[in-house]
């Protein structure tokens, strides 16, 4: 779980991995919970690894929302950085 982590991935997405290879949804809670305080650094670390900078226009900003949907990151994360970006 660390490597996906690592990789830029976000919670939701990480959690539907680990629970679609059959881990207790205990377990995949606790893992998840380790990595809580991380998870808008790893999203906006995982955004400025594909992205580089600041979006400069709503389209951009919307093609970066998706991007991180994508990823697994909560929803209300992302809106808190498109209501900072």
């Amino acid at each position: 779980m660390a490597s996906r982590v690592e990789r830029g991935w976000g919670p939701l997405a990480i959690e539907r991995e680990l629970r679609q290879r059959g881990l207790a949804g205990a377990l995949v809670d606790a893992a998840l919970e380790a990595f809580v305080d991380q998870w808008r650094e790893r999203m906006d670390a995982a955004r400025a690894k594909r992205f580089g900078g600041a979006p400069t226009d709503p389209r951009e900003r919307l093609r970066q929302a998706r991007f991180l949907e994508y990823r697994g990151f909560p929803r209300d994360l992302i809106r808190a950085w498109l209501h900072r970006a």
